[in-house]
Order: C-alpha cells, then sequence, then structure tokens
C-alpha cells in the first residue's frame, strides 16, 4: 500500500490533549446543554449530568480502541484500510460533511450569544467574519499551537468558574432540588438525550488528532483522558446544579443562555458585581478551541480525501464557508432548539458512535490493523 497523506507532523503531548478535550467537551455546550436538559430533567438534570460520565468515557475508549489498531492514521485513513478503498473515501466524506456542518453551528452558537446578550447593535456578519479570521490564523499555525493556546485557556477556565460558584453561594435554595426522582429514573435518562449529540459523540474529532499525540505519551493517555472526562463531567454536574439551585427549573427552562444569566445575579455587598462578562469571556475562550479543533479537523480530512500534501491550502476557503454558512444555517431560535432536539443527536450519534463501533468491529473481524505513517511531512511533501 503507499504512503499515505495526512496529517502535520507538530505533535501534542498527552496532558495537552486532555485539556483540549476538556475544554472541547464544555465549549458551546457549558451554555447551551443546562437549559435543555433541565428541560427535560427538570430538577433532577444533575443526576443526568453524572450519568453522562461512565457514557462519555466509553466513547473515548472507542476512540482510543482504533488508535491502538491505527497508531498513526486518522479515521479517514483507516476507513480506507478497513474498508477498501472507494467504501473507505465514502465513510471520510461523510466526516468532511459532519465536522462543516458542526463548524458552522458552533460559530453560529456564539453570534447568537455575542449579539443577543454582549453586542446587541453589531451585525451578524461582523462578529462571525472577525471571529473566523482568528480560527483561521489558529489552524493555519497548526495543532501545536492550538494546543499550548489550550493550555493557558485551561487555568482561566478553572478559576473563573471557581469565582462564580463561591459567589453564588449566598443565593443558593436546596428546596428546588426536591423532590429528588420524583418521577423515578426514567426522567434523568430522558434528560441524556441531548447530551449524546451535543457534546458526547462530537468528540470523534479524536479520531483525527490521536494520530498527533508523542509516542513517548500514549502510555499516559487513558489516564490523562479519564481525568478530563471526569473533569468536565463534575464541571457540567456544578453547573446544572448551580442552575437549579440559584433560578429553579422552571426559570432555567425558559432561558436560552441560562448560565450567563445566573452570572448576572452575582452581587456581593455591591462590590463584586457584573462578573458575568467574565464568564462571557471565558465561554468564548472555549468555543474558540472547539470551532479551531472542528475547522482543524475539517481541513486534515479533507486534504486527505482529496490526496493533498498539506492542508493549510483548505483552510482559508473553507473558513469563507463557514462564516458565510454560519448567517443562514438557522432562521430563529425555534428553528435552532428543533434542529438541535430532532435533527442533530441521531446524526452526530451516527457518525460518532455507531460509524466507528462499526469500523472497530469490521477490524477486529478483518483483523485490520496499520502501522503506516499517515501523517503530511512537516516541512514540506514526503519524498
Amino acid at each position: 500500500m503507499p504512503k499515505m497523506n495526512g496529517v502535520s507532523n507538530g505533535e501534542v503531548t498527552s496532558g495537552q490533549l486532555a485539556k483540549m478535550l476538556y475544554l472541547f467537551s464544555l465549549g458551546s455546550a457549558a451554555l447551551i446543554v443546562p437549559t435543555a436538559t433541565v428541560s427535560i430533567a427538570k430538577q433532577d438534570g444533575w443526576i443526568t449530568m453524572l450519568l453522562i460520565i461512565p457514557i462519555h468515557y466509553g466513547i473515548v475508549l472507542l476512540y482510543l480502541a482504533l488508535m491502538n489498531r491505527f497508531p498513526r492514521l486518522t479515521i479517514g485513513q483507516f476507513s480506507e484500510v478497513i474498508a477498501g478503498k472507494w467504501a473507505g473515501k465514502l465513510i471520510a466524506l461523510t466526516y468532511v460533511f459532519f465536522f462543516f456542518v458542526l463548524s458552522t453551528l458552533v460559530l453560529r452558537n456564539m453570534v447568537d450569544f455575542m449579539s443577543k446578550t454582549v453586542l446587541p447593535q453589531t451585525p451578524n456578519w461582523f462578529i462571525s467574519g472577525t471571529f473566523m479570521v482568528v480560527i483561521i490564523y489558529g489552524v493555519y499555525l497548526g495543532l501545536e499551537t492550538i494546543a499550548r493556546t489550550g493550555e493557558m485557556l485551561f487555568v482561566w477556565t478553572v478559576f473563573v468558574l471557581v469565582i462564580i460558584t463561591v459567589s453564588l453561594m449566598n443565593q443558593v435554595h436546596l428546596e428546588f432540588f426536591a423532590p429528588v426522582l420524583g418521577n423515578g429514573w426514567m426522567t434523568p435518562l430522558k434528560g441524556m438525550y441531548p447530551v449524546l449529540g451535543f457534546p458526547l459523540t462530537e468528540c470523534v474529532f479524536l479520531t483525527a488528532i490521536l494520530p498527533m499525540v508523542k509516542k513517548t505519551e500514549r502510555e499516559k493517555l487513558r489516564k490523562r483522558v479519564f481525568l478530563a472526562v471526569a473533569m468536565s463531567g463534575a464541571i457540567s454536574t456544578l453547573i446544572v446544579a448551580l442552575l437549579i439551585a440559584v433560578m429553579s427549573p422552571s426559570e432555567v427552562s425558559r432561558s436560552p443562555f441560562a448560565v450567563y444569566e445566573m452570572a448576572k445575579l452575582i452581587n456581593i455587598e455591591e462590590i463584586l458585581v457584573r462578573v458575568e462578562i467574565l464568564f462571557a469571556v471565558i465561554w468564548i475562550g472555549t468555543v474558540f478551541m472547539k470551532l479551531s479543533l472542528c475547522f482543524y479537523t475539517l481541513s486534515i480530512l479533507l486534504g486527505q480525501l482529496l490526496g493533498l500534501r498539506a492542508y493549510r491550502p483548505l483552510v482559508f476557503p473553507l473558513g469563507v464557508l463557514i462564516a458565510s454558512l454560519s448567517l443562514v444555517i438557522y432562521r430563529n431560535g425555534v428553528h435552532t432548539t428543533t434542529f438541535a432536539m430532532n435533527v442533530w443527536t441521531v446524526y452526530s450519534v451516527a457518525q460518532g458512535l455507531v460509524l466507528p463501533l462499526l469500523l472497530l468491529l469490521a477490524a477486529y473481524a478483518l483483523r485490520k490493523r496499520s502501522s503506516l505513517d499517515g501523517r503530511f511531512p512537516l516541512n514540506g511533501p514526503n519524498p
């Protein structure tokens, strides 16, 4: 089999990958998912978030199992090894489309938030365009740059969340949690539905990033990934629990950006006020990480599908397409909710769980594995 085209040879550590996974899992979901979860699970939404943690870890273990059989190939490449050239390319094409749509949706989520809260008089095209310029530049610089940015954002994210949590302790109402499991276990189980598609199975981006982990760091991957999943799950549970305790389940269900509205309630002796902008800044940082990883994965997979020797020529045209489509992909808030609940979860689970699982089962059944290095050369094309 000929040497395969692939990704840039820049490498990341297991710790950097874990931090990127943590930030990706929060990302746009930290602001939007709590409302969807609480609207279904009501006061038991925090139980839903706890139940999600082992499922999240199981999904990531699926990607690690694929990496063990194809350590230097992305999902677009090992699909060809498993299913053959043309079927493999068709599978790769489905992931190109998936990450193109996902990148557009993440950008639109950010635009909607900014236009409705922080910059209500700024045109959507300006918000989308300026944010996309930063994303294009980051993806062009490569995964190592994105990973180093993630290390900085990780620290600030934890710091701000601690401040917000401590500041809201005086407004907690434990009676809002009653009755716990009042409708049995079915309610929190139903609340898992939107979270499965957003963001759990979106973590399929790992199948394009795992080949970039340094060989010496791979023994630490499982432990670091577990810590990232546990931490993102704990933070998500804390956020949902705070929302319920501070705002009540009915109020959370009515607010499209409940976490931002909750941060507005912080008021300590008229001294510590208006700290919601801190949350907005950190949330934008996590969205930057999620969109950068989605866009990077899209560029990599499309470059491989087209047989290119580098992904960078694709970055600018794809960025322009994503920024343009983000302005028209949703008509209004009702359309957003309907699409997320009725379409996206099914689509995301199919791409992020069902298809990778079928590929892994086929690889075991056909005894397929490969030690080929499918990454792009660091300083030019392969000789």
